[in-house]
């Protein structure tokens, strides 16, 4: 099931790639989204940066359909490894994530583009849950919980770009 996510900021490309790739912003992102634990690594890589939060999540909301494959919580593994900037200063990144000991993945890319004089930060994923008959009916749930995190991290940057965090 595909997902496609923006959010504009009153900010430079490079200022919008430095919250998104800032260790404390990523944590208090685990900390918004009411993660009960969480790591996050920000690291070089042949000049790209890459981006890795692990967070442990309450299942609460997790439909009973799929309880039984995951239990009382959600360990979410996130990876974006941001390339460098072009000329124009736009960023792009691959996205791939897993819930760690479930059929649930999800890939795709990521970007931070000038539009006019603010900045988009989009996001583009697949995510899918490989489990016979019932996967499919699972998705939308892990989807719209995907949608949530993330809009509430897109709060959280304009609210750090802002100085109010």
């Amino acid at each position: 099931m595909e997902l496609k996510l923006s959010a504009s900021y009153d900010a430079t490309p490079e200022e919008v790639f430095a919250i998104v790739t800032d260790a404390t912003f990523r944590e208090q992102a685990c900390e918004k989204t009411k993660a009960l634990s969480y790591d996050v690594k920000v690291t070089e890589s042949g000049g790209d940066t890459v981006v890795r939060v692990q967070r442990e999540m309450p299942s609460n909301d997790v439909p009973d359909i799929a309880r039984k494959f995951v239990g009382q919580t959600l360990t979410v593994v996130q990876t974006e490894t941001w390339h460098p900037a072009g000329a124009d200063g736009t960023r792009h990144a691959d996205v791939k994530g897993e819930i760690t000991g479930t059929p649930v993945t999800l890939k795709g890319t990521a970007r931070i583009e000038s539009d006019g004089k603010q900045t988009v930060q989009a996001i583009e994923l697949d995510v899918k849950v490989s489990v016979p008959l019932i996967g499919k009916k699972i998705e939308p749930f892990v989807v719209d919980a995907i949608r949530s995190g993330l809009t509430k991290e897109h709060e959280l940057g304009r609210d750090w770009h802002d100085g109010t965090n």
